[in-house]
């Protein structure tokens, strides 16, 4: 049952690969929560997730490749997102690190979460409301 606690809301969704992430889940409940958002992801992970299936179940959302560790990537998402969604960020789930690669070797996963943290954050602050 939708309250549409999040109408009105706009958002990017950073990681969802498949319907066993979390990303992916959360982007659904957003989307029956009436939010509307983009969807990012690794270019690597575009070509071997389903993330189009899942744009697909939330009203088209826009999928924006990019590299998280990348600062000018990250900008662009941001950039496009504020465009394709006519205005200001308010929410932001960064649920990167986690591909079925990165799972099976926990200590390179931890880096990859947070090198890609932090600069989102930082270069986050000019697109939010």
């Amino acid at each position: 049952m939708a309250y549409n606690l999040l109408k009105g809301k706009r958002g990017i969704i950073f990681g969802a690969l498949d319907e066993k992430s979390m990303a992916w889940q959360i982007a659904l409940k957003c989307h029956e929560e009436g939010a509307v958002f983009t969807l990012s992801n690794a270019p690597i992970a575009l070509r071997m997730g389903k993330i189009n299936e899942l744009s697909a179940l939330c009203n088209q959302a826009a999928v924006i490749g990019a590299d998280a560790t990348s600062t000018d990537d990250l900008e662009l998402v941001f950039a496009k997102s504020m465009e394709i969604l006519g205005g200001k960020i308010d929410f932001v789930l960064h649920s990167i690190g986690m591909s079925p690669n990165v799972r099976k070797k926990f200590l390179i996963q931890i880096p990859i979460m947070t090198i890609s943290l932090r600069p989102s954050i930082f270069r986050l602050f000019p697109f939010i409301r």
